[in-house]
């Protein structure tokens, strides 16, 4: 599986416009774009920052014309700037939370050659039992040695007190913490 991950970085008066597109006619143009598998957004409204993760059997789809259109018009909503970053999906704990829940992303330098299959296991460990934990999943970019461990949590203070776990599990150093609001996830996993 493969994940486009579009960041857009608007501004806070106009995230409710661009959040609005982005869960109206860009959810059902992904959603309905042969070889899709979800899509999940989520948002900082106090920093203008809307993410949307598009999950695909194969990389190429998630370039379609249609949808390259469909995010252009959710940033110009947002009165922002798009960027666009593909990843594989090294591996998953399905996230079953609710709109309002935490996201938490820890962009991190990982092994290429395990993918992260460590961190899976050290995440399990000490993380799965932690109270407000829902879920995770390690997007990789194997070029650039790159991943994004993100987490999914009930509530923010959730996701703040387990930061000594998730630096226990980290095969790498961490370049950025940043934390969402999750606006809907993917079909089938909210709650």
């Amino acid at each position: 599986m493969h994940a486009r991950v579009n960041t857009i970085f608007g501004r806070r008066d106009k995230v409710a416009a661009g959040l609005a597109l982005a869960e109206g006619t860009d959810r059902a143009a992904v959603e309905a774009s042969f070889g899709n598998l979800g899509l999940a957004t989520f948002a900082d409204p106090d920093a203008g920052v809307i993410v949307a993760v598009s999950y695909w059997n194969e990389p190429a789809r998630a370039s379609a014309p249609t949808l390259t259109a469909a995010r252009a018009a959710v940033a110009a909503a947002a009165g922002g700037d798009l960027v666009a970053e593909s990843y594989a999906v090294a591996w998953q704990l399905p996230a079953t939370a609710s709109p309002g829940a935490t996201v938490r992303v820890d962009r991190l330098q990982i092994d290429t050659a395990t993918a992260g299959a460590g961190l899976r296991e050290r995440l399990v460990r000490h993380v799965r039992h932690v109270p407000g934990f829902c879920g995770a999943e390690l997007l990789v970019d194997r070029a650039l040695g790159a991943g994004m461990l993100v987490t999914t949590w009930t509530s923010d203070s959730d996701a703040q007190r387990v930061d000594a776990a998730i630096s226990a599990v980290r095969d790498g150093g961490t370049t950025t913490t940043e934390t969402y609001v999750l606006v809907r996830g993917r079909a089938g996993q909210d709650r």
